[in-house]
């Protein structure tokens, strides 16, 4: 299926990435809103929205009910992970002396597991 153009449609602009710039201080809440807001001329209640959305997303997608995953597109990939559950005097492997002991009872959980992808790792790097 093909999509004509229309005459009258007007072009979006599609903005370049912006240079990476290196964030010397470690930025609260109210740092990273004031950023966001600044760099995309919003203002820090539309940021705020901005990063509630954001949040609220995340959260829905590892909801018991959500997909279970989360992908920050090329930053990274947030999974969960179900752990079984554990009987009572299970042979586990302590790790500091590699005896067999017998291990407590736990019960089932679910881990978060947050993955670095490739331009986080890359950022990292250099």
């Amino acid at each position: 299926m093909a999509f004509k153009k229309k005459s009258g449609a007007v072009a979006k602009k599609i903005s370049k990435p912006v240079a990476v710039q290196p964030v010397k201080q470690t930025l609260t809440k109210s740092g990273l809103l004031t950023l966001i807001a600044e760099q995309n001329s919003l203002t820090r209640k539309q940021a705020a929205s901005v990063l509630a959305t954001l949040e609220n997303v995340i959260l829905g997608s590892v909801h018991p009910k959500g997909a279970g995953m989360f992908i920050l597109p090329g930053l990274m990939k947030v999974t969960l992970r179900k752990v079984a559950a554990r009987k009572a005097g299970t042979l586990i492997r302590n790790p500091a002396t590699g005896e067999m002991m017998k291990g407590a009872a736990k019960p089932a959980s679910v881990r978060v597991k947050i993955r670095p992808l490739k331009k986080l790792k890359s950022a990292a790097i250099s």
